[in-house]
């Protein structure tokens, strides 16, 4: 799944990616922030609408705003 964030730098991303890991330990996540959107994308999880919506609500609590990009 990917995620469209408002993440701007490093400490941005940083602080995203510790929280995701520690919320969900056992998916591998990774953040690229070369894309005009900012783009966080996870394996392992499964991709539907309730596990999107965990995620968006995860992000949320680390303070940035994440949107999922549907396929």
């Amino acid at each position: 799944m990917q995620f469209k964030t408002n993440a701007k730098c490093a400490h941005c991303e940083a602080t995203i990616l510790e929280g995701m890991r520690s919320r969900f330990p056992n998916a591998q996540w990774s953040m690229d922030l070369n894309t005009a959107d900012k783009v966080l994308e996870v394996h392992g999880l499964p991709e539907d609408a309730e596990h999107a919506a965990k995620v968006e609500a995860a992000i949320a609590e680390t303070g940035f705003k994440g949107a999922w990009i549907q396929r």
